[in-house]
């Protein structure tokens, strides 16, 4: 197989074992990001299993999955890319390169992703029991504000992508060269397992306030005009603090995805006979 086919294979079937281990806390934490009241993400959870009916928490899964193979492939395919068009042969990218590459990768790959990230958003905040699919949603969609509704939300939503990925792919490119100079530590799972770590932390406080507002704006039926809108309405009435609303669960969740993403691509790039990230 073509080594470039095969990269991409990889980083699809990485990303959809780590969306799927990990969608339960998404599901909750979007949940969250929607209530006007506070809650804590263990309140939620445990009212969503004890009132909701069985495994709606995988609600939105497949619009999910669809959105990583476009948006996860996109964005690793293009920050590998622009690294290995900028770098010379006798130094690497600085720091500052690799934030700013990592954005830019983000912020294309979500732009392209866009509708799938809306489709998973109003599976999760449909709260009528009527059975949906991802036709019937992207008809009600398009019969709402045609195919431009099809991007609602994505001034947020790529926001969102160019800080998570100036923290993910950036931050764990950096760890892996910081950690392996001062550490001394082979491009091993060690090695992985630190540099993800690093990099779900950092993302994490990164994306969470743009989330929230992405989260607000794509809901079925939002009660906002725009992006300034859903800002001033959701800081007047629930404070600053509103904007990390869901940042435990966000973490939680970017934390073991990018743990299981990053130890599964490395793995298979490796048996492969890929060079690592």
């Amino acid at each position: 197989m073509n080594q470039s086919y095969k990269k991409l294979l990889i980083i699809q079937s990485s990303a959809c074992i780590a969306e799927t281990s990990t969608y339960p806390i998404d599901y909750i934490k979007t949940r969250m990001q929607i209530n006007n009241q506070k809650i804590s993400a263990f309140d939620m959870g445990r009212n969503i299993i004890q009132k909701e009916r069985k495994l709606q928490i995988y609600d939105g899964l497949k619009p999910s999955l669809l959105r990583h193979c476009i948006y996860t492939t996109l964005r690793i395919s293009i920050y590998e890319n622009l690294r290995e068009s900028l770098k010379n042969d006798k130094n690497s990218l600085s720091m500052p390169q690799k934030y700013l590459i990592g954005g830019i990768s983000g912020g294309l790959a979500q732009l392209a992703a866009s509708p799938c990230d809306l489709i998973k958003i109003r599976y999760i905040t449909k709260m009528d029991k009527q059975k949906t699919s991802l036709s019937r949603t992207v008809g009600e969609i398009y019969t709402e504000n045609g195919i431009r509704g099809l991007w609602k939300g994505v001034t947020p939503n790529v926001s969102r992508a160019v800080l998570v990925n100036l923290g993910e792919l950036a931050t764990y490119d950096q760890a892996k060269q910081n950690l392996r100079s001062c550490l001394g530590l082979e491009d091993s799972t060690p090695l992985h397992v630190m540099a993800s770590l690093c990099s779900g932390f950092v993302a994490s406080v990164c994306c969470t306030p743009a989330d929230v507002i992405k989260s607000r704006m794509m809901q079925t039926h939002s009660p906002y005009r725009g992006i300034i809108d859903c800002i001033h309405k959701t800081v007047a009435e629930e404070g600053i603090l509103s904007l990390y609303k869901g940042f435990y669960p966000i973490w939680f969740r970017l934390a073991p995805w990018q743990l299981i993403f990053w130890l599964t691509y490395e793995r298979l790039r490796l048996v492969s006979g890929l060079e690592s990230f």
